[in-house]
């Protein structure tokens, strides 16, 4: 065997090797799995008996809920029960047989309005940070 040939079977070998080894990527987005543990079933085995809503998206022409890493539209439906009510802090699904389930978030996202004043100085600072 030429030097060649023992490069070229070497390089093929680290190349196989790297991709055998390599590690499944995990989404940065999803929510670690105690999110879904949060609350404890009936049946005390720790996990959730029902649907958690994870995230609200309010916006001019779009609504929909982040519903166990689903997005469902408003007016869609999620495992069976259609989502007929969207606010900053629950969904309401309605089932089949017209009852309604009302999902909340446990924890609430501050929104605070600033004036046109307060956002160009907001802005001035952000831009003097990036500057140094």
């Amino acid at each position: 065997m030429t030097f060649n040939q023992l490069w070229q079977i070497g390089t093929i070998w680290l190349l196989t090797l790297n991709t055998a080894y390599a590690e499944a990527l995990k989404d940065p987005t999803q929510p670690p799995l105690a999110f879904y543990n949060q609350a404890h079933s009936i049946d005390g085995s720790g996990l959730l008996d029902g649907p958690v809503l994870q995230s609200i998206i309010l916006g001019a022409n779009y609504h929909a809920a982040i519903i166990n890493g689903q997005k469902v539209m408003l007016g869609k439906k999620y495992d069976g029960a259609t989502l007929i009510r969207l606010n900053e802090r629950e969904a309401v699904l309605r089932n089949p047989d017209n009852t309604l389930k009302i999902l909340t978030m446990e924890y609430s996202i501050q929104k605070k309005i600033l004036p046109p004043n307060d956002q160009a100085n907001l802005a001035k600072k952000s831009s003097q940070l990036k500057q140094k």
